[in-house]
């Protein structure tokens, strides 16, 4: 059985608050980084996801997706602070499926 998930992501000032749906959260993290870094420049930088609520079906993660979505900024913020009062990242922020590469420098030996 899949879990549906419904996460709030923020910047690193709490300035950006938004909603989102996903069945991968380490995918949609590593996403959600890469693409702040890359297509919006100095702009909005999403770093955290702060709060993830898991359902069973779609239909019931999309209903809350769109209500937590239609919260105000600070019903979002009480919503967060129930569950994560310091604002901290919930999810490992390690790429998904990365393979780790290793690096091997040899230094050349010279005979005189």
């Amino acid at each position: 059985m899949e879990k549906h998930l419904v996460y709030i992501v923020t910047d690193q000032n709490r300035v950006y608050i938004e909603a989102g749906y996903t069945q991968d959260i380490q995918l949609t993290f590593f996403e959600l980084q890469s693409a702040s870094s890359l297509l919006m420049g100095s702009a909005i930088r999403f770093n955290r996801i702060v709060h993830m609520e898991a359902f069973d079906s779609f239909s019931g993660a999309q209903r809350r997706k769109i209500e937590i979505s239609r919260y105000t900024k600070m019903q979002k913020e009480k919503l967060i602070r129930r569950t994560n009062p310091n604002w901290l990242n919930i999810v490992a922020s390690e790429r998904p499926n990365a393979k780790e590469k290793v690096v091997v420098y040899a230094q050349a030996i010279t005979t005189t």
